[in-house]
């Protein structure tokens, strides 16, 4: 079997702290030199990116595949970053586009273990590498991503002992955006990521929108990547996380499920209100809200619900089996969502996998 041509894409905020062992482990990449290309888009000016990219590319260009550098000279946000690299991997013949946190090291094989999947697996529409975590290798980050019912989305099995991590090829709801292969096929028919989400929720919607595809999302456990994750406590990420989550619910869902779905999206936007007051985040909250204000905002969904309409090939209620009910995640218990929370949502989720047949 022919390999195909990848292009890896990495993309930087201030994170050329990490670029160090980044270099040193792509170096290490057992993939032909000759079958994928490096890219690194720096977000943020300034920052020694540049510098430590420039530094590194020297330094292991021998072992090293071409290596194209993108200078925005703006904050395009995760979207935005990645799909200028996505763009030219696309007019430059690439079958699969590969998208990298700058905070991770990989392991030689792990490109060579995607695209295997990739190759051999039926419809494919996204591929994650098994994330575990870099402070603690022996820890799984994420096995694949839990896709909730009204648009959260957290990583599965994180913190968990890696003696747990899935040993075969494993469908999952959504891929990790910190390490995922793409094939430009499937992209060119659903089209990239999100820019207007900017932060949070772009490897969700993108996960979301391969399932209405009919495609799959699939976990290949034997590509590996270490992610030195930590979970930002920044009050601001709250603005994005809800803005982005309801917007993706709207774009995503049809519009009777949507209808269908009002009562639990009202009750848990109240609960979410009481939340934000509690947790100090209530400005970021009513700034999310103010954003569905815009007509320019409305005008956003139509269209993301026009694209979702001319690539559906999946119905709500197969989608519906993909979801979960529950929040579960490690570093987000709280007992609001696991004492109050989850039981309200799990009778609503019953009873909409009972009624809805659209």
């Amino acid at each position: 079997m022919d390999l195909p041509l990848v292009d890896v894409i990495v993309v930087s905020y201030g994170h050329a702290r990490f670029f160090d062992n980044l270099f040193a482990s792509l170096s290490k990449v057992s993939y032909p030199r000759d079958c994928w290309r490096l890219h690194v888009v720096i977000n943020k000016d300034g920052d020694g990116t540049l510098e430590a990219t420039n530094r590194l590319r020297e330094q292991f260009k021998s072992d090293l595949p071409e290596v194209h550098v993108y200078e925005p000279h703006a904050n395009l946000g995760f979207s935005g970053g990645n799909n200028i690299a996505i763009v030219w991997a696309m007019q430059h013949n690439a079958e699969f586009v590969y998208l990298l946190n700058p905070d991770t090291t990989v392991e030689p094989d792990f490109l060579s273990e995607v695209v295997k999947v990739a190759q051999t697996e039926k419809g494919v529409g996204a591929v994650q590498s098994l994330l575990l975590r870099g402070d603690n290798p022996n820890e799984i980050n994420s096995r694949g991503n839990a896709l909730h019912f009204l648009g959260f989305g957290y990583c599965l099995g994180d913190h968990q002992p890696i003696d747990k991590a899935p040993t075969e090829v494993t469908d999952i709801s959504y891929a990790s955006g910190a390490g995922v292969l793409f094939p430009t096929k499937v992209l060119a028919t659903i089209g990239l990521l999100d820019e207007t989400l900017f932060s949070y929720h772009e490897d969700l919607d993108i996960g979301w929108r391969i399932l209405l595809s009919g495609h799959r999302n699939i976990l290949a456990p034997k590509s590996i990547a270490k992610h030195y994750y930590e979970f930002s406590r920044s009050i601001a990420k709250w603005h994005w996380m809800e803005r982005n989550r309801l917007a993706v619910v709207l774009k995503n869902y049809s519009f009777w499920t949507v209808l269908a779905m009002l009562p639990v999206i009202i009750a848990t936007d109240v609960a979410i209100w009481a939340f934000a007051v509690k947790g100090g985040w209530l400005k970021e909250k009513w700034k999310a809200s103010l954003w569905f204000l815009k007509p320019s905002t409305w005008k956003y969904i139509l269209s993301g619900r026009d694209q979702v309409r001319r690539i559906r090939r999946v119905p709500d209620w197969l989608i519906l089996q993909r979801m979960t009910w529950k929040i579960e995640y490690q570093d987000m218990k709280a007992g609001w969502a696991e004492k109050l929370a989850n039981p309200f949502w799990k009778a609503f989720y019953v009873s909409y996998r009972l009624i809805i047949r659209w």
